[in-house]
């Protein structure tokens, strides 16, 4: 029996390989390029820095038994990189002034976390069939990943930084790395990162169609539960006031073993290798579709990053053409034919100074 429904299968399901690269990129102080090489160009004062980007390759196929369709199964090795800082505006404003070598006014405050990973990874995904109920036609989907998680920092930063010289700046942190590149510290224990192995990360993705009365609705929720995990991370917790003298926002003591009652210390605190557990908001997609004229409402949420968004698509001879308009500050085509997709958005011609980027490509043939 197990061998006719093997057969079957074979037979009658339909299945392909496919490519992707999907990315969302969205820098609101400094265009893109800046913020990867100095905030020395255009300004304006900003909180947020989002980016997910992934490649993947994989393997679909129909899935029947004793001939009854039962959805769809899929497979997929991804590589996946994942960048999120939320910052005050005023901590905005003192980055700037430190590229520029400038003075501050007046004080600002320091008030920053973030989260970023590179990570390889494997999915396993199914997509059911079709169902009618409550005279709705739904669907759904659910994806289970697993990754392999090298290159981390997670942390946070919480202080001030005083009117004047930019170096009288001074706050708390805690700081969960693989690689210091937030303090670049010294020290064989913090340097020595080749003994570091990698981690585990798992992460739960879900999503629901329905149709009814010519619309369809559609939400989606990738990492819906997730946690990625390092046995062995890097620590480093306390204070640090960049004038070099004590004081400041946070208060350090010196070592009762230093023997100087006049000892002052302009940093202090903790460095360890530990266990270091951590998750990443949930990302919510949601789209309504008016099918007849092909329009749609778009949304995405990522914690405090959103977009909201209008798509109009148009049926040509060589597949459909889309044409989208988000906010904040996004504009883009579309093009989806039987085997290949692109999706290209941004807020300028001018990629180089471009803050909002959304660029999706797939390919896949079937049989």
């Amino acid at each position: 029996m197990a061998l006719l429904c093997l057969v079957s299968v074979q037979a009658n399901a339909q299945q392909g390989v496919y490519s992707s690269f999907d990315s969302v990129v969205s820098s609101e102080a400094v265009p893109i390029n800046d913020m990867l090489t100095g905030w020395d160009g255009s300004y304006q004062r900003g909180e947020l820095v989002y980016a997910d980007v992934s490649w993947s390759f994989g393997i679909f196929s129909d899935l029947f038994i004793a001939d009854e369709f039962l959805g769809r199964v899929s497979i997929q090795r991804e590589y996946r990189h994942y960048y999120y800082l939320n910052f005050d505006k005023e901590t905005a404003d003192y980055y700037r002034a430190v590229e520029l070598g400038d003075s501050l006014s007046r004080d600002k405050k320091l008030d920053l976390t973030f989260k970023q990973f590179d990570a390889p990874g494997i999915s396993l995904g199914y997509d059911s069939k079709p169902f009618h109920l409550e005279s709705v036609d739904w669907k759904f989907g659910i994806d289970f990943a697993v990754y392999q998680p090298g290159h981390f920092q997670f942390g946070s930063v919480k202080g001030v930084a005083e009117a004047g010289d930019t170096e009288s700046a001074s706050g708390v942190i805690d700081y969960r790395f693989d690689e210091d590149k937030l303090l670049d510290t010294n020290g064989d224990l913090l340097n020595d990162y080749s003994n570091l192995k990698k981690g585990l990360g798992l992460s739960l993705s879900a999503n629901i169609t329905a149709e009814f009365n010519g619309l369809q609705v559609y939400l989606g929720l990738k990492d819906v539960v997730n946690q990625f995990i390092w046995q062995e991370g890097l620590h480093t917790t306390g204070c640090v006031n960049l004038s070099g003298e004590a004081g400041g926002a946070c208060v350090v003591e010196c070592p009762s073993t230093s023997g100087n009652e006049n000892c002052q210390s302009a940093a202090g605190g903790q460095s360890n290798q530990a266990r270091i557990v951590e998750t990443i908001p949930t990302t919510l997609n949601t789209r309504i579709s008016h099918i007849g004229s092909d329009i749609s409402f778009n949304g995405l949420v990522h914690d405090r990053y959103y977009r909201l968004g209008l798509e109009k698509g148009i049926q040509t001879s060589l597949g459909r053409l889309g044409f989208f308009l988000y906010y904040p500050r996004l504009v883009g085509l579309s093009w989806q034919a039987s085997h290949f997709n692109i999706e290209l958005g941004a807020d300028t011609f001018k990629l180089s100074q471009a803050r909002n980027v959304q660029l999706n490509m797939g390919i896949n043939w079937r049989w």
